[in-house]
């Protein structure tokens, strides 16, 4: 989504370029203005769907399979928790240090497991901004459009501004 972010960036400075390039031009032409739901786009597009639904098998299977360590956790604080009056200082800190070793890699798997994630939005999502930022593009120079402006930038936009499903089969279509 860091991408997301960097497109609506560049287009909210297109904005301010459009604008102060426009302010000085007297009886300037009207502007023809655009709006896309970028979320929209990229969650009802088939490449975003399927970038999501990768990732998402992907988070899926991380979680199951720190279920069972998380589980085991829990297990061993329940045994210290219950147990630890009756033990020894000696056997307190041997469970203690088995704790804190499993909670440890259990912390260093999890941030692995975080790292892969990014890498594989990085490898999946990238390309789908990219492209939805050239069809974007393309959308502008086809439709005549001097400006497009991302939904969650601006406070009102009528409706017939809205160009998000247009985008989405634009999208659809270059990205088969």
């Amino acid at each position: 989504m860091k991408g997301l972010k960097c497109i609506v960036a560049g287009l909210c400075m297109a904005v301010l370029c459009c604008f102060s390039g426009l302010s000085g031009q007297a009886g300037a032409a009207e502007l023809k203005v655009g709006v896309v739901n970028m979320q929209k786009v990229f969650s009802s597009s088939n490449a975003g769907r399927r970038a999501q639904n990768i990732i998402e098998q992907k988070a899926k299977s991380y979680e199951a399979s720190f279920k069972k360590d998380k589980d085991a956790l829990r297990a061993m604080r329940d045994e210290i928790d219950k147990k630890n009056s009756a033990w020894s200082n000696e056997v307190k800190r041997e469970k203690i240090t088995a704790f804190q070793k499993k909670s440890a890699e259990l912390a260093s798997k999890e941030r692995e497991a975080n790292m892969e994630i990014r890498k594989l939005q990085e490898r999946h999502v990238q390309p789908v901004l990219k492209k939805l930022e050239e069809v974007i593009q393309k959308e502008a120079k086809s439709g005549n459009y001097d400006l497009i402006l991302p939904n969650n930038a601006i406070l009102f936009a009528a409706s017939q501004l809205d160009i998000t499903d247009d985008v989405t089969r634009a999208l659809d279509a270059a990205m088969k």
